[in-house]
């Protein structure tokens, strides 16, 4: 089969009596009446020489194939900017990770002369008090200077005396407060020894004792004045 080189596409339109438009590939398809009147409408380039239009035409896949590796760029650099705000992202989140365990594990203490002052928090019966406890592994029990425990309105379960070093005998009061908090670690219904304290005023106000400190493991870092935990594997501790 033999096609002629100058081969156009076009077609023709046209209109009829009644209004009705019509297109039509073939120039004898449409009715003589109206072949006077036909417009004819031919592709892109049609007016060129096969030459010119093929030389067109390679300039135009040329800009499309700019214009899509252009495309493909911008995507690879959109694909890449996603990627870094993701990276950052999470970097971000896993150093507030690092802070957060950081904050749970960490309690920054008062270093005085080897003696060791650490921030606690006292609840009971809706009140609380923050303030500082002398770290004793020497006392049996957590014990209140007196003035803590009539800011928290603890009632005296029992009364007595204990003998204290240097064998001093002294009156004290046991009692119990409704939560104990020292870094991440929450005592409820903590049993509390209130002693007297007289002469000069101190720093902190009792001491943080056994019943509190054989339930945690922890180790001081003198230098940074800094107590770290090791994180409790249940919410409470025992008295």
């Amino acid at each position: 089969m033999c096609l002629p080189s100058d081969l156009r596409s076009e077609f023709y339109k046209y209109v009829d009596k009644k209004g009705r438009t019509f297109y039509v590939d073939d120039f004898y398809k449409i009715p003589e009446e109206y072949r006077e009147s036909v417009n004819v409408y031919r592709e892109k380039y049609d007016h060129l020489s096969d030459q010119e239009k093929s030389l067109i035409l390679q300039k135009e896949r040329e800009q499309l194939r700019e214009l899509e590796l252009e495309n493909e760029r911008q995507l690879n650099e959109q694909l890449q900017e996603a990627v870094k705000i993701e990276e950052e992202e999470k970097r971000k989140e896993a150093e507030a990770a690092k802070k957060n365990l950081q904050e749970k594990t960490q309690t920054r203490v008062i270093v005085d002369n080897n003696r060791i002052l650490v921030p606690v928090t006292l609840g009971n019966g809706g009140l609380e008090v923050e303030t500082h406890l002398l770290l004793d592994t020497g006392a049996s029990h957590i014990a209140l200077h007196r003035s803590i425990a009539e800011k928290l309105n603890i009632i005296a379960l029992n009364r007595g005396r204990a003998q204290v070093v240097g064998g001093e005998s002294i009156y004290i009061e046991t009692g119990q407060i409704s939560y104990f908090k020292v870094g991440p670690y929450n005592m409820e219904n903590a049993l509390v020894i209130i002693v007297p304290h007289t002469g000069e005023s101190l720093n902190y106000s009792g001491l943080l004792g056994m019943n509190f400190l054989k339930n945690v493991q922890y180790t001081i870092d003198y230098q940074n004045q800094m107590i770290r935990w090791k994180m409790p594997q249940t919410k409470g501790l025992k008295n």
